[in-house]
């Protein structure tokens, strides 16, 4: 069965989804780190019940769906290098001093608050022709969309600061990463930190003079909010008197012993994957042609997504001290199995075919729109500490 016999699901009456379930192998003997959230007791592991192997069982979240979609981005990043075909995929960046960031990148793609506070040609973006258009496209006509942002028809978009007629796409991709633990794992997670060896000394305190003078060396390259901490600690020392000494650990000097109080991991016969292509979600989207015209273009979006998600597979690499084998996975239309080969050339093969069967005016030819990025959000950017996924 090739990959093109599923623009026969593209049409109504074909199958609702494309899953491809996976398994991946953790050492034996493994201690993992799941995925970390924000809680009331600092960061915490995801617990809960899903319906595994015929039964319920407790299990704790790996990698999340919004974790596992910005894979797949990343993933088509790397295509766009790589693959002829993913070249012609159009996207939308915005430029800063520092960097240049894509829809890809952006967490609400198209209407994100990078693109709608950029210009173009000296013009704000959100006062252009082709961004209104963008912004006003509807269920019955998507085509400004595709031919700008097909990333955030694939990956979902809500345009939720706008007034009145906000777009919102869900995500045609749904991906989670989990593992299957006992019923009282919650109460049992293993809790360890690393320590930190100084070879010089496990513990320094320095003057007033010497803490500034080193933090003087390394202001430039230190963010704004940690250089006024540091001098208000200064500053704090000053006061109390020459005899006062701060202690160097700030500056990242000294020893920090291990502790038994973070969250650490917990072990796991395997990762399981359970994966979605929403082929009805696909189906609901029309281009403002006829109906063929509308099954060619849901090609394409469906042949991007799988190549994004193709190259995230090939190197699964999820976060340190989780480190997991290849997946082993299934291909399933609804409940019936599917001989379909998902590998990367394959993928790449079938996006070009989609590519060359679009429309004329649906055509993608690699067009990149590129937008000014707002100055004042590139100085204010600070770097700040958030462990919680996306």
């Amino acid at each position: 069965m090739s990959l093109a016999t599923l623009r026969d699901h593209l049409s109504r009456g074909g199958a609702a989804t494309l899953n491809h379930p996976a398994t991946y192998a953790v050492a034996e003997g493994a201690v993992i780190a799941p995925a970390r959230y924000a809680g009331r007791s600092g960061s915490e592991f995801v617990f809960e019940t899903r319906y595994v192997d015929g039964g319920f069982a407790r299990t704790v979240l790996i990698d999340s769906k919004g974790s596992q979609s910005n894979r797949a981005e990343e993933g088509l990043l790397t295509a766009r290098r790589e693959v002829a075909a993913a070249e012609r995929i159009p996207v939308i960046e915005v430029r800063y001093p520092s960097r240049t960031l894509t829809d890809l990148e952006l967490p609400h793609r198209a209407v994100d608050a990078h693109i709608r506070a950029s210009t173009r040609d000296g013009v704000d973006t959100v006062k252009t022709e082709w961004y209104r258009a963008l912004r006003d496209a509807t269920a019955v006509d998507l085509s400004p969309l595709f031919l700008a942002s097909p990333a955030t028809l694939a990956f979902g978009g809500w345009d939720s600061s706008r007034r009145r007629g906000q777009l919102r796409l869900r995500s045609l991709f749904v991906s989670e990463l989990f593992g299957v633990v006992s019923e009282q794992e919650d109460g049992r997670v293993s809790r360890r930190s690393g320590g930190r060896l100084d070879p010089l000394g496990q513990d320094f305190h320095l003057t007033p003079d010497e803490f500034q003078r080193l933090l003087d060396v390394q202001r430039d390259e230190m963010g704004e909010r940690t250089v006024r901490t540091l001098e208000r600690r200064v500053a704090a020392a000053r006061r109390n008197g020459r005899a006062e000494t701060i202690s160097a650990s700030p500056l990242n000097l000294g020893g920090v012993p291990p502790s038994t109080e973070t969250p650490f991991g917990v072990s796991v016969p395997a990762v399981r994957r359970a994966r979605t292509y929403s082929l009805a979600g696909l189906r609901r989207l029309r281009f403002g042609g006829t109906a063929e015209d509308d099954a060619k273009a849901r090609t394409a979006l469906l042949a991007m997504l799988l190549l994004g998600a193709a190259y995230a597979d090939a190197d699964p690499e999820i976060r340190a001290y989780c480190d997991l084998s290849a997946p082993r996975g299934r291909v399933l239309l609804d409940d019936r199995e599917a001989e379909l080969d998902l590998s990367i050339d394959a993928c790449a093969a079938f996006l070009e075919e989609a590519i060359a069967d679009l429309p004329e005016r649906l055509a993608w030819t690699g067009q990149t729109i590129s937008l000014d990025g707002e100055p004042s959000l590139d100085r204010a950017a600070t770097a700040t500490a958030d462990d919680a996924d996306a």
